[in-house]
């Protein structure tokens, strides 16, 4: 009779653990062997673009905080989480630079020219759909890009 009860019982927890979620982290670092947090690997990417769109394309300059960090306060993360903190922090140098440093990734020790700097902002345009579909990312809100 208890090997019955036990046999329920484990079975039964074996099916609770394969309907379990993982907690939502909002962070952007793991651990090994820790499952990765996908909710916000392309949040870089369509900084990037944002950046791209007004410092290159023409799109008309809009504050980036507001729409980044409200996402991420909308999916719950707050600003004492880590993903916050490092999008709050790329926020600053994007609004800071100029194209030459969003080409350089934000790090002024690569000194490229200004046509090194048009080259790669055309190439990765171009890569990215065009000015055209920038500008359209840049007008709309995160939500809306998935």
């Amino acid at each position: 009779m208890f090997r019955i009860i036990s046999a329920i019982a484990l079975s039964c927890l074996l099916v609770t653990v394969a309907y379990g979620q993982s907690p939502p982290f909002c962070r952007n670092g793991f651990a090994p062997g820790e499952e990765i947090e996908t909710r916000f690997m392309g949040i870089g990417y369509a900084l990037t673009m944002y950046a791209l769109a007004e410092k290159y394309c023409g799109a008309e300059p809009a504050p980036m905080r507001p729409k980044f960090l409200g996402y991420l306060k909308r999916q719950g993360c707050g600003p004492e989480t880590e993903i916050y903190q490092d999008v709050e922090m790329s926020i600053g140098r994007l609004e800071g630079g100029n194209l030459s440093l969003l080409a350089q990734s934000g790090d002024p020790s690569l000194s490229l020219t200004e046509q090194q700097a048009k080259d790669w902002a055309m190439s990765t345009s171009k890569e990215l759909g065009g000015c055209e579909r920038l500008i359209e990312l840049h007008n709309t809100e995160p939500e809306s890009w998935q």
